[in-house]
């Protein structure tokens, strides 16, 4: 509940805004609203990571990594990428690296914890987020900011290729996802206590 504050003026008080939240103090308040920004693919269980429309010989796995290798469609320019977590996660923002111009993503739809969504629902079904990357975006690797209270308890995430700079197929070099776990605990790590 907001309130009006005490007067700004006046022996012993400090300056102060117009209005104070009760029961919260300014740190806190700065504290909560903060976001620690990391790269998440250590939290990407890489072992149930999955692509529709792959080439063989260039894998999803290949867009994950820090090396020379690529991820590269099959018989035309979309890529539906499936990347589940091994916790939940809070989904700041998507970065991707193309191959070449040609072949960089221009269209991307992304959805949260629909493991099982095909390319006609990618392409009918509304997107949690919908990004568009430039030419320069995808030379660079920018990160594309999403909507982050849509995305504060990410299990799985569905990214659709849609369209790309006009090749036949699609390159991708690196997806970066960023953001920081939901919780503290990785459940890998949890060992419940007998009692």
């Amino acid at each position: 509940k907001l309130l009006p504050s005490r007067p700004n003026k006046g022996p012993g008080l400090r300056p102060r805004s117009h209005f104070a939240v009760r029961g919260t103090s300014p740190p806190l308040a700065a504290v909560d609203m903060a976001m620690v920004k990391e790269d998440l693919l250590t939290l990407i269980d890489m072992s149930t990571l999955e692509c529709l429309n792959q080439k063989e010989g260039f894998p999803v796995a290949n867009a994950f990594t820090v090396d020379d290798s690529f991820l590269e469609s099959d018989t035309d320019h979309q890529l539906l990428v499936k990347v589940e977590f091994r916790q939940p996660v809070k989904l700041s923002g998507v970065r991707v690296w193309g191959v070449d111009a040609d072949s960089a993503p221009t269209t991307v739809k992304v959805f949260q914890n629909k493991p099982h969504i095909g390319f006609a629902e990618a392409e009918n079904e509304e997107p949690t987020e919908l990004l568009n990357f430039g030419p320069e975006e995808v030379e660079k690797g920018e990160e594309k900011t999403v909507r982050f209270v849509r995305f504060q308890c990410v299990s799985t995430l569905q990214i659709f290729i849609e369209e790309n700079q006009g090749d036949e197929v699609t390159k991708i070099k690196r997806i970066s996802l960023v953001g920081q776990p939901a919780q503290a605990m990785d459940m890998k790590d949890w060992k419940p206590t007998k009692g």
